[in-house]
């Protein structure tokens, strides 16, 4: 009797579903939701991240900085037709270049067609009038001459701006640049991850020379630039064929696939449904120091269930032995029910005990003064 009671597994049946509810409600206090006790053990065991640039990295909130007209085109023109080409945009980009319009000249014109190209741009028919307006593949593509304009492209790229290019009927008209701001916690959460021993990528549609401009701002060493929505998830297979666990942040429908691929995906509350629904865990704000809080609290919970677990099973390993009398020999005593029931609920006691530790426990990304990393 004695050996059963002593034996009960309460405090191992305790160890991991406690840390795991300690976890999740210390996540929950500081806007972090974990889809299950799966999603926090991966995001501790996470050793890559790849950001998405807009709207994650950045605020998604592109504005136009500078309009270039050549070919006797003006630069009111070409802001014009390039509202016109993109006013049944769904593209950030594209919404950046219309709100410009709107703010000097009202609401652009209607196209009498209009065309996406996925990578590449946007084609459209005004006035019977071809416009063009993407990159240089899609003016490469049409056989659109950009010489004349594409040294000032480059300069606007190493500042970190998005260059399109502008066409008309066969013939290079200008260049819009819009550009992104970036969050003001990218720098810092960048640096944090670091310090937790995090490589940090960045992925984007962008040309690699946009891509590195933003890059240097935020600190991120490797870039993925040039890649297409649907090429994103690769990028992520790619890395995990490194034996790396990847994590991906992301906001927008496009990143979706990238998400569910990852090993975690963390969408941010910002963003669409879609990516909300992909995710493995969700960042309530919009706030990317918020990922490195996710980590340490993963961290932390990960250390608790081992420490619980140790507590448990090494209660076992001294008490059944007391229980079946292993010291009889030596002191003519033996273990008393009562005593063996003390000796249960103290091992369960002990681990509870351990759990509710996680309540002071802060991100270190959190403290008011940031300590190292926790």
């Amino acid at each position: 009797v004695t050996v059963l009671i002593i034996s009960c597994p309460c405090a191992l049946g305790l160890a991991t579903p406690s840390a795991v509810m300690a976890g999740s409600g210390k996540g929950a206090e500081y806007g972090i939701l974990f889809k299950g006790a799966d999603a926090m053990e991966a995001t501790a065991r996470i050793q890559a991240i790849i950001f998405d640039k807009t709207g994650t990295l950045t605020k998604g909130e592109p504005s136009v900085t500078d309009v270039i007209a050549v070919n006797k085109f003006d630069r009111d023109e070409v802001l014009k037709l390039a509202a016109v080409a993109e006013k049944h945009s769904e593209h950030p980009l594209g919404e950046a270049i219309v709100q410009a319009y709107r703010k000097t000249s009202g609401e652009p014109e209607d196209a009498t067609s209009f065309n996406a190209v996925p990578g590449q741009g946007v084609t459209a028919r005004y006035a019977n009038r071809q416009i063009l307006l993407g990159n240089r593949k899609l003016m490469a593509e049409n056989n659109i001459s950009i010489e004349a304009i594409v040294a000032e492209a480059e300069r606007l790229e190493t500042e970190g701006k998005t260059a399109m290019f502008v066409a008309v009927d066969g013939k290079a008209a200008g260049i819009v640049a819009v550009a992104d701001t970036l969050k003001e916690t990218s720098p810092r959460a960048v640096a944090e991850l670091k310090k937790l021993g995090i490589q940090v990528l960045m992925i984007t549609g962008d040309n690699q020379r946009t891509a590195d401009a933003i890059a240097r701002q935020v600190g991120i060493d490797r870039v993925l630039a040039e890649v297409l929505p649907e090429d994103k998830a690769g990028e992520v297979k790619k890395l995990q064929a490194e034996g790396l666990k990847v994590a991906m942040v992301g906001d927008g429908i496009n990143d979706a696939p990238a998400l569910a691929q990852a090993d975690v995906g963390i969408a941010i509350g910002s963003g669409t449904d879609v990516a909300k629904e992909t995710g493995h865990v969700i960042l309530v704000k919009d706030d990317i120091l918020d990922v490195v809080a996710a980590l340490q609290v993963g961290r932390r919970t990960l250390r608790l269930i081992k420490q619980n677990l140790f507590w448990a099973f090494g209660y076992n390993t001294l008490a059944i032995p007391l229980g079946m009398g292993i010291l009889y020999p030596f002191t003519a005593q033996m273990v008393s029910p009562e005593l063996a029931a003390l000796l249960m609920a103290t091992s369960s006691l002990s681990v509870t005990l351990n759990t509710l530790r996680m309540g002071g426990f802060v991100p270190g990304v959190r403290r008011v003064k940031t300590g190292g990393a926790s």
